[in-house]
C-alpha cells in the first residue's frame, strides 16, 4: 500500500496538527488518497472501489474567530458524566468501603492520635558502634609507634619491619611504596641499615635521586626514608590501605618533614585516594595529614628512562613550586 498511495497530503495534515499543538484542531480541506503514476513496464495496480470522502459539517469554530481552548480543563471521555452525576441505576446503592485502618475518618472526625502512636516499647532503639582504638594512636615516641604496629594484623606475620632513617625534622622525606624483594636480603636493605640512608644512597636509584635534589638545594643528609607498607612488597587490599594511611599520618606526627615526596603511580592512589588522577596531580604541590606533599614516577623505572627523567626534570619539579634549582 505504501508504494501505490500518495501520502504526502496525510504528511502535510499531520504536521500542521503538530505545529498547532494540542489547544488547537487544524481544519484543513478534505483530502483523498491519490495514487501514484504507474512506472513504465510495472504491473497495473489491483483496482478497488473508491470511497468517497465525508464532507465535514460547518461548525462554529471554523466559521467565527477560534477561540481560546481552556488547558485546565479536566479531560472528558466518551462515556464519562458530569460532576456530580453517576451513571449507576437508582435502584442499586454502592456499598461503602470498609474501613481497616483503625482510625476515625477524617473527614467527620480528627484523626484518633492514641490509635496512631506507637508504644515506646515497640521503638527501635538506637545502636552505638564501639571502636576500638589502635595502641599505635596512643603511642608517644616514634620508636614506640613501630613496637605497637608490629601488633597489628598486616604485621603479625613480619620478622621485621622497615623503620624511619634520617634525621630529626628532615627537609625532604621519601616515602616510597614497600621494600623491594630483590633488596629484601642485601646489605642496603632497610631492615639491615639501623635507620642509616647511607646504603640507600649508595645504589643507582640512590644515587640519582641524591644528584637530582642536589640540584635543589637539598643535600643528601637533609632527607629522610620511609616505607608506606614496611615490609616487602606485595598486594594490598583497599581496607589495608586505609589503615595505613592511618598509620602513615601518625608517624608523620613524630618525623615532621617540611616536605614529603611520595614515589610511583600507585603509591599516589593509595596515599591521596581514587579522587585524584596521577597525571594531572604530578608534580603540583598538595597536602597530606598537614605536611606539604608532592608525587613523582617510580625512581626504579626512572634510574634507566631518559624520557622519564625528563619529565620529572622539566615538568614536574618546576610544577610544584616548592622547590629552587641551585645556582651553579
Amino acid at each position: 500500500m505504501a508504494d501505490e498511495f500518495d501520502f504526502s497530503e496525510l504528511r502535510n495534515y499531520l504536521s500542521g496538527q503538530i505545529d498547532l499543538g494540542e489547544a488547537e484542531l487544524l481544519l484543513d480541506e478534505p483530502w483523498t488518497l491519490t495514487r501514484k503514476p504507474a512506472a513504465p513496464g510495472a504491473p497495473a495496480p489491483v483496482t478497488r472501489p473508491a470511497v468517497a470522502a465525508r464532507p465535514i459539517p460547518p461548525t462554529p469554530a471554523a466559521t467565527s474567530a477560534a477561540r481560546p481552548v481552556p488547558r485546565n480543563l479536566p479531560p472528558q471521555f466518551p462515556n464519562s458524566s458530569a460532576p456530580g452525576t453517576s451513571n449507576a441505576p437508582a435502584d442499586i446503592q454502592q456499598a461503602p468501603i470498609p474501613d481497616t485502618t483503625g482510625f476515625a475518618p477524617s473527614l467527620f472526625g480528627a484523626v484518633d492520635t492514641k490509635a496512631s502512636a506507637i508504644p515506646a516499647a515497640n521503638m527501635p532503639t538506637a545502636r552505638t558502634v564501639k571502636r576500638s582504638a589502635h595502641a599505635f594512636e596512643s603511642a608517644e615516641t616514634l620508636d614506640a609507634f613501630y613496637e605497637s604496629i608490629k601488633g597489628e594484623a598486616m604485621y603479625a606475620k613480619e620478622a621485621a619491619l622497615a623503620r624511619y632513617a634520617g634525621p630529626a625534622k628532615p627537609k625532604l622525606l621519601f616515602l616510597l611504596p614497600a621494600v623491594k624483594l630483590s633488596d629484601a636480603g642485601t646489605a642496603t636493605s632497610p631492615f639491615n641499615t639501623a635507620g642509616s640512608t647511607v646504603a640507600f644512597f649508595g645504589t643507582p636509584v640512590g644515587e640519582m635521586l641524591s644528584r637530582l635534589f642536589a640540584s635543589l638545594s637539598i643535600n643528601q643528609n637533609d632527607i629522610g626514608i620511609t616505607y608506606f607498607f614496611k615490609s616487602t612488597e606485595r598486594p594490598l587490599a583497599p581496607l589495608l590501605e586505609a589503615a595505613l594511611r592511618k598509620m602513615l599520618t601518625k608517624e608523620l606526627g613524630f618525623i615532621q618533614p617540611e616536605i614529603m615526596v611520595t614515589f610511583s603511580q600507585p603509591l599516589f592512589y593509595q596515599v591521596f585516594g581514587k579522587g585524584k588522577n596521577f597525571d594531572d596531580n604530578a608534580g603540583t604541590a598538595m597536602d597530606f595529614a598537614g605536611t606539604k606533599s608532592v608525587a613523582l614516577v617510580d625512581p626504579y623505572l626512572m634510574v634507566n628512562d631518559k624520557q622519564m627523567k625528563w619529565l620529572t626534570w622539566k615538568v614536574h619539579i618546576p610544577r610544584s613550586g616548592l622547590f629552587t634549582i641551585a645556582a651553579k
